[in-house]
């Protein structure tokens, strides 16, 4: 009797996710759901989506249609973070070291790209989904 080898089940906290930069570029980033996870189990289930871009100093900020609280906020960022500005529903990528003045919740972390999203312009359009399609059902 043969068995299979199965794939590796891969980290229960880490989520790898892609966004598509409208002719800029491919931003890769992980999610981690020890950060926050109510509001990274939020996001998840929000995948795919697109939303319009909005420049802040040293942060890329997407808009998200995500209604949740704070979560262990913190307001100390460094480049190439991913957090969640409950106040005003965005998604925000730090393209440099930053201190809020209002609380963020911590998200994640760009793993490759960021050089995609320093090339980002107000309007773009960004597309965010699930690096492996298959977790869809999963997350």
């Amino acid at each position: 009797m043969a068995t299979e080898a199965t794939p590796a089940a891969g980290s229960v906290s880490k989520v790898e996710c892609v966004a598509s930069i409208g002719g800029r570029g491919e931003g890769r980033f992980s999610l981690f759901r020890h950060l926050a996870p109510l509001t990274v189990s939020a996001v998840l289930h929000s995948l795919p989506f697109d939303s319009r871009v909005s420049l802040q100093p040293a942060m890329v900020c997407l808009f998200t249609q995500l209604r949740v609280g704070v979560e262990k906020p913190r307001t100390q960022f460094a480049r190439g973070d991913v957090a969640f500005l409950p106040s005003a529903g965005l998604v925000c990528v730090f393209l440099g070291d930053a201190r809020s003045d209002r609380p963020l919740n911590p998200l994640g972390k760009v793993e490759s790209g960021l050089e995609a999203f320093d090339a980002v312009r107000r309007g773009d359009v960004i597309r965010v989904s699930l690096a492996d399609p298959e977790l869809v059902n999963s997350v």
